[in-house]
């Protein structure tokens, strides 16, 4: 029997009943994901399970919202650690927060924050620069489990090496380890980090725009999207800006002529994935 389920490839019906499922059970819309992507993290789930076949997950999804949760949570699953792709943090902090500091307040949407790494190395980034003070981060993720971990801003501390080496490599003055605080293998951030940070559950798939955003950041999310669903995002985040606001997605995302589809962004630095609603539209 183990060999059946090893062998088997998962259909696209298969795919379409359990998305189904998961949207008119528990509201989580995923059909506009890669298709490509749902199945790997799909064919995984049949193993973890240890069923024949993924349609026969579906009863165990309708019926145990525990496994529910556990399909919502692997097909959501965030990849982040901190200081992620060191390079566009050094280039944030030399170049775009030097920008940002014009503005009297300066509101971020981080959406996709996972389990927390990346929310605290913008909030690390703004202390350093002296904006932490006059920063709001509304930090968004569709699923209530990942935020609540990253409400706690705790992490195994085999966490730490990884984020001094890229901290390092940012440009960054101090000891990565200053700002958290180390007990029984747990790094904590300190409680001064926290105060201007926001978790909000919110699903791009379905939910509205943030308002009045200087920076929208998203990265290493949209790659697991569909064309229409990307579509979908770039354009909430568009509205969400306030002109002369930056968008950052992931060096990874793959959105064909985003600017042509887009004509209020404006292209910065196609490296490093970064945008700016314009000023002005000729």
């Amino acid at each position: 029997m183990l060999s059946k389920w090893k062998n088997h490839n998962i259909e696209d019906v298969e795919v379409n009943l359990l998305l189904n499922a998961l949207k008119e059970r528990y509201g989580y819309d995923f059909t506009g994901y890669a298709r490509a992507s749902l199945k790997r993290r799909l064919s995984e789930l049949t193993h973890e399970f240890d069923v024949q076949c993924l349609s026969q997950l579906i009863p165990l999804v309708l019926y145990n919202e525990t496994v529910a949760q556990t399909v919502i949570n692997n097909i959501s699953v965030p990849a982040s650690e901190f200081f992620r792709d060191p390079l566009v943090w050094r280039h944030l902090r030399t170049r775009i927060l030097p920008q940002l500091a014009s503005f009297p307040r300066i509101n971020i949407w981080q959406a996709g924050c996972g389990h927390g790494q990346e929310t605290y190395s913008l909030a690390i980034l703004l202390h350093e620069t002296d904006l932490l003070k006059k920063s709001r981060i509304f930090c968004s993720d569709i699923n209530p489990a990942f935020l609540d971990e990253a409400r706690t801003g705790c992490w195994p501390v085999r966490y730490k090496q990884q984020g001094c080496d890229n901290y390092a490599q940012t440009g960054g003055c101090h000891a990565f380890a200053d700002f958290f605080v180390e007990a029984d293998n747990v790094m904590t951030i300190r409680d001064e980090f926290k105060p201007p940070i926001e978790f909000i559950q919110h699903n791009l798939v379905a939910d509205d725009v943030f308002k009045e955003m200087q920076w929208v950041v998203c990265r290493n999310v949209l790659l697991y999207f569909g064309n229409a669903l990307q579509e979908r995002v770039v354009n909430l985040f568009t509205r969400s800006l306030e002109r002369g606001g930056y968008l950052l997605i992931g060096r990874g995302e793959n959105i064909v002529d985003l600017p042509g589809k887009h004509p209020e962004l404006e292209l910065l630095d196609g490296s490093l994935q970064l945008y700016r609603k314009r000023i002005g539209l000729s």
